[in-house]
C-alpha cells in the first residue's frame, strides 16, 4: 500500500468520526492553536497536512486574508472541500506531498499539524523543515503541532477519556513507531476507534532539524485547556493530560524583516 493509499484509508475514518468533538481536540488543540496564532488580519497562510480542513477553518475564521491547505490524501481533500461547500470560507485546498510541493509561495504563516510525525528518519525530518522554511516570507512564522517529545511510552492507559491515545514502540529513539488511536462516541452510545501509525522524534531531533533548516527563536509550547473545557470537566479530569500532554506546539521564525501588515 502506498503512503497516499494509507492516508486515504484514514480519511475514510475521518469521514464517519467527529474527531472535532473529542475533548483533546475541542478544548486543548483548538484552544492552544488559537492562543499561539500571530495576528492574521491581512496575512497569508499555508497549512501542510491539512487533513479534513478542521484547523484550516479555524485559521480562516481568525481573520487570515487567504488560506492554502494541502494534504497528500485526495480523500482528505475531498472531505475538506465538502466542508467548504457547506460553509464557504474561501479556503483553497490542494492535493500534494509535503516532500514534493516545492515552493508554493511566500507566506506569512506556515501551520503544520503533525507533519514531522511522518518523516521516515532525521534526514527526511530536516528535508521537511527546509520545505516549511522555504515557503515562508522573511520574518514569517512557523507554527507546528507535534507529538510531545516527552510523551509517556504508554499514553493509552488513562488517556482514553480525552478521545485520543498514543503509544511509542521504543522511547527516545528517533523514528520509532508511534500508534495514535482516536476514540469517538457514536450515536448509539458506543465508542468508534480509528488507529494509525506515525513516527516519534526526540526533542533533540526536532530542535536540530528546525535550526539546521534556518529557523530561529524556536520555542516548544505545552498545550493548555480552554475555560470551557475546565468548566465542563473540572481540573482533576485534565491533570493527567496537563502533566503528560499528548502534543506540543512548536513556534519558530524565519529570519528577516516582516513586511508591514496590509490595510484591512
Amino acid at each position: 500500500m502506498s503512503e497516499q493509499q494509507y492516508f486515504d484509508t484514514i480519511a475514510d475514518g475521518y469521514g464517519t468520526l467527529d474527531t472535532g468533538s473529542t475533548p483533546v481536540r475541542r478544548y486543548a488543540e483548538t484552544h492552544t492553536l488559537s492562543r499561539l496564532l500571530p495576528p492574521l488580519q491581512g496575512r497569508t497562510v499555508l497549512e501542510l497536512a491539512c487533513s479534513d480542513g478542521f484547523f484550516s477553518r479555524i485559521i480562516r475564521r481568525h481573520g487570515a486574508a487567504s488560506v492554502l491547505a494541502v494534504d497528500l490524501s485526495p480523500q482528505m481533500i475531498a472531505l475538506a472541500r465538502l466542508h467548504e461547500e457547506r460553509d464557504p470560507l474561501g479556503i483553497e485546498y490542494r492535493t500534494g506531498s509535503v516532500l514534493d510541493i516545492g515552493i508554493l509561495g511566500a507566506f506569512d504563516l506556515v501551520f503544520s499539524p503533525f507533519v514531522m510525525s511522518y518523516a521516515k528518519d532525521r534526514a527526511e525530518l530536516l528535508q521537511m523543515c527546509r520545505i516549511l522554511y522555504d515557503n515562508l516570507k522573511p520574518g514569517g512564522t512557523l507554527l507546528s503541532m507535534n507529538d510531545n517529545p516527552d510523551l509517556l511510552p504508554d499514553s493509552e492507559t488513562g488517556f482514553e477519556k480525552y478521545g485520543k491515545t498514543k503509544r511509542i514502540a521504543e522511547l527516545a529513539k528517533d523514528a520509532a513507531k508511534l500508534t495514535v488511536t482516536w476514540l469517538v462516541p457514536d450515536a448509539e452510545g458506543g465508542i468508534q476507534q480509528l488507529a494509525f501509525d506515525c513516527r516519534y522524534f526526540t526533542r533533540d531531533a526536532l530542535e536540530w532539524a528546525l535550526s539546521e533548516a534556518g529557523f530561529v527563536d524556536v520555542r516548544i509550547h505545552r498545550p493548555g485547556i480552554s475555560p470551557e473545557g475546565m468548566e465542563r470537566y473540572g481540573t482533576d479530569y485534565w491533570t493527567l493530560f496537563l502533566e503528560h500532554p499528548l502534543l506540543v506546539f512548536v513556534k519558530a521564525r524565519k529570519p528577516g524583516d516582516r513586511t508591514p501588515t496590509p490595510e484591512a
